[in-house]
């Protein structure tokens, strides 16, 4: 492709790519998202991924959008509503997927025991959004009969919160880290422990 020397053609085929394993892996009975990804991960490999990146960015700007409408479309918005005492039921599983959500991937921070030199939380804080893969894989379980409506609204909850949670909490963690390091006394090199040298002493 790169020999071809043709416009349009390293991200025409990069769609086709993916389109392809995505097809794929639904025909063994996986998710689509599971072919795309895989895709997403050979390409990843080649020398040409910062450029197919740099021009698929206009073709996820026009469907991005569109997806996160059709996510939303299926979405009865009343069900936030906590006055509501039917909604109730589904705002406390929501609240518990959440309170799960956090605390799993905090805790996967400290999987490493062996390694010192990480920011444990920060890591964990950084893995806490669900973000659109969530959100896929909620709609797949709707329209598949596998997720009632109200289990479905009970996962958006936990996407959304745990999406809009994460930056001033990460904002708070690397302000905490980098205060702590600005109190941290100089690190004591071999030129401070080198005794200082009389005058003349060196001749």
């Amino acid at each position: 492709l790169n020999r071809m020397r043709v416009r349009g053609v390293l991200v025409t085929f990069a769609l086709v790519f993916a389109l392809t394993l995505a097809f794929l892996a639904d025909r063994v009975g996986l998710a689509a998202i599971v072919g795309s990804f895989a895709a997403g991960l050979i390409l990843s490999r080649t020398n040409q991924f910062d450029t197919i990146v740099e021009q698929i960015k206009p073709v996820a700007d026009v469907f991005t959008p569109i997806f996160f409408v059709s996510i939303g479309a299926a979405v009865d918005v009343s069900i936030l509503d906590p006055r509501v005492a039917e909604n109730h039921e589904i705002l406390i599983v929501g609240a518990g997927l959440f309170v799960i959500a956090v605390l799993g991937k905090a805790a996967s921070g400290y999987a490493v025991p062996w390694r010192k030199d990480v920011h444990r939380l920060v890591i964990g804080a950084g893995m806490v959004p669900r973000g659109e893969v969530g959100l896929i894989f909620a709609q797949i379980g709707l329209l598949g009969g596998v997720l009632t409506q109200d289990v479905f609204s009970a996962v958006l909850i936990m996407v959304m919160a745990t999406t809009l949670i994460t930056p001033p909490v990460l904002k708070a963690l690397f302000d905490r880290e980098r205060s702590g390091e600005g109190e941290r006394p100089a690190a004591v090199t071999a030129d401070d422990r080198t005794p200082p040298v009389p005058p003349g002493a060196r001749h």
